[in-house]
């Protein structure tokens, strides 16, 4: 979250991005669209900064969607699920 130097734009922009995007996930205010969404920033970030810390940042993600994608989708409709119910 903090560290990110700031001189390059994917990096300053991409990580704040991942992190808000995984944020979203965690507490499952997330919309299934956003994990492509997510995958898609990664992909910008990665190979894009001056150093490696868009690309540390990047490939964990990435190897999250990759192996657990079916679980993040199941842990959003669970928690929208919940949502609905409690509304009602």
């Amino acid at each position: 979250k903090h560290e990110s130097c700031g001189q390059c734009t994917p990096c300053r922009e991409g990580t704040g991005w991942m992190w808000r995007v995984m944020e979203r996930l965690v507490s499952g205010e997330a919309e299934v669209e956003e994990i492509d969404m997510l995958l898609d920033v990664t992909k910008r970030v990665e190979g894009h900064t001056i150093c490696a810390l868009g690309d540390a940042a990047a490939w964990p993600v990435q190897g999250l969607i990759r192996h657990f994608r079916g679980t993040i989708e199941e842990r959003i409709a669970s928690k929208r699920g919940g949502a609905a119910r409690a509304a009602e």
